[in-house]
């Protein structure tokens, strides 16, 4: 923990310049609670202490990631300083692991902001202490990552986020004038030794680049931060395009018309992509990897085994569409007991079976509810299956009743399959055999997302 002593030096951050920030931001965004991302260090312990200035309805919140076997003591420190200032307070403990291929500042930033956005409902506004520095390194660490116009737009002033905003209200702020205003106040903060640590790139840029950098171009930071103005404006001219490409062929969130997207060309594809995949969510795959997805689009031997992935998404594609798709690890030789009385958790699916009665005006075909007596299990395809559909008069192969119904190819193993011994009595959401079948009162079968 590190202590200033006070001294003379003017600083240009004041309270009135953050209540004139906050201001705007709640006439335009209609924000009336402000949630700090408060870690201890001191730019967030700058702008707690002036957030406490400013009278305004304030909480802050710790994230503890469990990486620092410090991070008890600088909850405590957190604690101890807004119990201080009379500000409410909380603590909420991530887990912060990596994923493979995923860095540990990657991985810490996800859980952060995921347990964040928990915090913040409609009119709250979520606040960090991101300044002008390090938004001049946040762009100088995407143009070495290859990054486009969105991401050489660097960190965002405001920004919707869970139910409500996320705002940096320090963005024009330089860390000389968050270090001035630390000294100036006699404040106290944590130091997290990983800051120091030049093997994560950040810190290294911070720590070997900047310096020189600012000393050969000590206007770097305003410069920089043109740049990323005209980035954004660069980045929001492409999403208008995007939005105007995927018009044609979005089908649904997460499926796209092949035939459509192969009238742009790869520039404008690719541009469509990155805004469907950004918007539904998903992590930006690499350069590379957008082109294998364009390869992909343009193949025309419609091959149903194709598969482009990284982080947690899929690409697949299935006849004329591409879909996107949350990468799982199913094992399709599982199986389950059910009694037909519960749900029914299928975690390698992510998904839930449960049992709803029908009552005597239903016209559709049901499980007879003499079933809700036996015992049943629940498998996946194996190969080979057979069923009478209800309402038609012969036996099929499930092969061929998929291909009919144009079920997805990878879809067809994920299936649950509801059995009596061994008779196969339904394929959950499409059919159910003839002889266990009725209409009226009975049992539907529904999946659904865990």
């Amino acid at each position: 923990m590190v202590s200033t002593p006070n001294n003379k030096k003017q600083c240009r951050l004041t309270t009135e310049y953050l209540i004139q920030q906050l201001n705007q931001l709640a006439e335009q965004y209609k924000i009336k609670t402000w949630c700090l991302a408060y870690s201890g260090g001191i730019d967030s312990q700058v702008l707690l202490h002036l957030l406490y200035l400013s009278k305004l309805n304030v909480k802050a919140v710790y994230i503890d990631h469990g990486l620092q076997r410090q991070s008890a003591d600088w909850a405590k420190h957190c604690s101890q300083q807004c119990e201080q200032l009379g500000i409410t307070f909380q603590i909420i403990k991530v887990d912060a692991s990596a994923e493979r291929g995923e860095s540990p500042e990657a991985a810490a930033r996800s859980a952060r902001y995921a347990a964040l956005k928990k915090c913040i409902q409609n009119n709250d506004c979520l606040l960090t202490a991101q300044h002008q520095d390090d938004q001049t390194e946040t762009i100088l660490l995407q143009l070495l990552r290859g990054a486009g116009a969105a991401g050489l737009s660097g960190m965002p002033e405001i920004a919707e986020f869970g139910s409500g905003w996320h705002a940096r209200p320090l963005l024009n702020i330089s860390q000389k004038q968050v270090s001035d205003y630390a000294e100036l106040n006699n404040l106290s903060w944590v130091e997290d030794p990983s800051n120091q640590q030049v093997n994560y790139d950040r810190n290294y840029l911070r720590h070997s680049v900047m310096p020189q950098l600012n000393q050969r171009w000590p206007s770097l930071n305003k410069t920089l931060s043109v740049f990323a103005s005209q980035q954004a404006e660069n980045a929001q001219l492409l999403n208008v395009l995007a939005e105007h490409d995927l018009k044609q062929s979005l089908i649904d969130e997460s499926r796209l018309d092949i035939n459509q997207l192969t009238r742009l060309d790869d520039a404008r594809l690719r541009n469509a992509l990155r805004y469907w995949l950004k918007s539904i969510n998903k992590p930006m795959p690499s350069r590379a990897v957008l082109e294998q997805v364009v390869l992909q689009i343009k193949n025309n031997s419609h091959d149903s085994a194709v598969l482009v992935s990284w982080a947690n998404v899929e690409i697949r594609r299935f006849r004329n569409e591409l879909f996107c798709l949350h990468k799982i690890s199913h094992d399709a030789a599982q199986v389950y007991n059910w009694d037909l009385q519960g749900d029914l958790l299928l975690s390698s699916i992510e998904k839930k079976l449960s049992v709803k009665k029908t009552d005597t005006n239903n016209e559709q075909f049901v499980l007879d509810a003499s079933l809700l007596k036996l015992p049943v299990t629940v498998r996946y395809r194996q190969g080979g299956e057979r069923i009478k559909p209800a309402g038609r008069n012969a036996t099929h192969d499930l092969k061929s009743l998929f291909q009919e119904s144009a079920v997805p190819v990878w879809q067809r193993d994920r299936i649950p399959l509801i059995y009596i011994g061994d008779e196969l009595i339904a394929v959950v959401g499409y059919w159910l055999e003839h002889s266990y079948a009725v209409k009226g009162e009975g049992i539907l079968l529904e999946l659904y997302e865990e």
